[in-house]
């Protein structure tokens, strides 16, 4: 009977942690966090790209990314948000903050993790949503930023 169960318990939770990421198909609704210098950074039905980094190498591939091509060559209403809720709080506010104030580009900072807690990640990719009136188009992954540039 136990080895019945355990199966089922397992196929019961991937399910729900399935239907808890963000899918093709969904839809996002508004959102608005901090960036950086502590301003706010929206996500409206006008984003068409959301770059989104849960590591520090997913985020290093995007900075490298918007190190590598300037701004008016981006695509227009681009997004950039990063989970930040793995790393402590005090590494945080003295350290890796203020090292993001030298960027030459803002990203949102879900500091707790709520916000994005649905948007899907791969260890040490940058994800990118196409969104379309916030619906959800594509998603993909990229390791490097060759793979990044192309898809976004």
């Amino acid at each position: 009977m136990a080895s019945f169960i355990l199966p089922m318990l397992f196929l019961s939770t991937s399910t729900i942690a399935d239907k808890l990421t963000l899918k093709v198909g969904d839809t996002l609704t508004e959102m608005s966090l901090h960036n950086q210098f502590n301003k706010p950074l929206n996500v409206t039905s006008k984003t068409q790209v959301l770059l989104f980094s849960r590591d520090m190498d997913g985020g290093a591939v995007i900075q490298a990314a918007f190190e590598q091509i300037p701004a008016d060559k981006r695509p227009e209403n681009l997004v950039y948000v990063a989970d930040i809720s793995g790393m402590p709080s005090l590494i945080a506010k003295f350290i890796a903050v203020p090292k993001m104030q030298d960027y030459s580009f803002m990203l949102g900072l879900d500091r707790e993790g709520d916000i994005t807690a649905r948007f899907p990640a791969e260890k040490s990719q940058a994800t990118i949503i196409k969104i379309n009136q916030l619906k959800v188009i594509s998603i993909a992954y990229a390791q490097d930023v060759e793979s990044l540039i192309v898809q976004w």
